[in-house]
């Protein structure tokens, strides 16, 4: 009862912030996504007669927390499936732990740990390939999650309870060929922490409704492969949503030093005629957008800076190994 899958991480083009329901992790409104080709999470599953659960990242031990948020996905697959085995649970990310600190493999993570779960215990022989079923064990271990299992761009539908809550891809390479530089800037910020916090933002119920209505106009713009006004509405959310997280009890600042240098380089290259664009989630990474006949003029630019760059296309469904 074994199972190996992969999956990429998410660039968030609509976020979302704050949990209706923290406990099934459904959000106040829907949000779009694009998958992450260069970077990527694999996870092992197996269950067995094994003494406890055991969770392994990256070759190390997990922490009680982690394994905590792990044992949610893995509890309802043995509600499901009717098995009591105990798991062992081997996940690798494509970047080490302090590389890939403040990008969002916890997306990646959840959705490979849902499709090797579900694959190891016999459902996916059962219920077949179900990514809707399968993208709402990923939400959760991470709401992000969701949309990962389902690749390319995709679209998470808030609902109001377990079933409802799902992801459904809308969009992939060929709707639209976005390439994506991303900058990889160290975050000691918890998501979860911001998620609480940013509900008590006197501007936060004016966000439910302005990323309810962006997150129409996004999924027009991906189905027409009008990739200036994506990143235009990614930008626009950006923005909003960083003005949500400064204004929270907690007053958080998650910009660095290196995302405002990389902000104005891209204001900077647009004054020069370049269709490009930046988009930010919780922490202080920067993905840049742009076309693929710019990727070359435009990583060269921002490798000036200084920083660390990903060059990435957008990448598909969780798969099995």
């Amino acid at each position: 009862m074994k199972a190996k899958a992969r999956a990429h991480p998410i660039q968030g083009l609509i976020k979302y912030h704050g949990l209706r329901n923290r406990i099934l992790r459904i959000p106040y409104h829907d949000s779009i996504s694009a998958n992450v080709d260069a970077l990527w999470t694999e996870t092992e599953v197996e269950f067995g007669e094994f003494g406890a659960d055991e969770l392994w990242i990256n070759g190390v031990k997990s922490s009680q927390q982690e394994l905590k948020r792990c044992q949610i996905v893995l509890d309802k697959i043995r509600q499901f499936s009717g098995i009591t085995y105990r798991a062992k649970v081997f996940s690798t990310n494509s970047l080490t732990y302090v590389e890939s600190k403040g990008l969002g493999f916890s997306s990646s993570g959840g959705a490979a740990l849902a499709a090797a779960a579900y694959s190891a215990s016999g459902l996916s022989k059962d219920w077949g390939w179900d990514l809707t079923f399968i993208s709402r064990l990923a939400r959760l271990l991470a709401g992000s999650a969701c949309k990962s299992v389902v690749g390319g761009y995709a679209r998470w539908y808030a609902g109001v309870d377990d079933q409802s809550s799902y992801a459904a891809r809308i969009g992939d390479r060929g709707t639209l060929d976005l390439r994506m530089l991303i900058v990889p800037i160290h975050s000691n910020i918890r998501t979860d922490v911001v998620h609480e916090d940013v509900t008590a933002s006197p501007f936060f119920d004016s966000r439910v409704r302005s990323a309810q209505s962006r997150v129409e106009e996004m999924h027009r713009a991906i189905l027409e492969g009008d990739l200036v006004r994506v990143g235009i509405l990614a930008e626009r959310d950006t923005l909003e949503l960083h003005a949500l997280i400064q204004t929270g009890r907690l007053g958080l600042i998650v910009y660095e030093p290196q995302s405002l240098n990389v902000i104005k380089c891209v204001k900077e290259l647009r004054r020069e005629g370049k269709p490009v664009f930046f988009s930010m989630q919780t922490g202080p990474s920067v993905f840049v957008n742009t076309y693929r006949e710019d990727l070359g003029y435009v990583k060269s630019r921002l490798l000036s800076l200084g920083v660390s760059v990903i060059e990435s296309a957008i990448g598909g469904e969780v798969k099995i190994l």
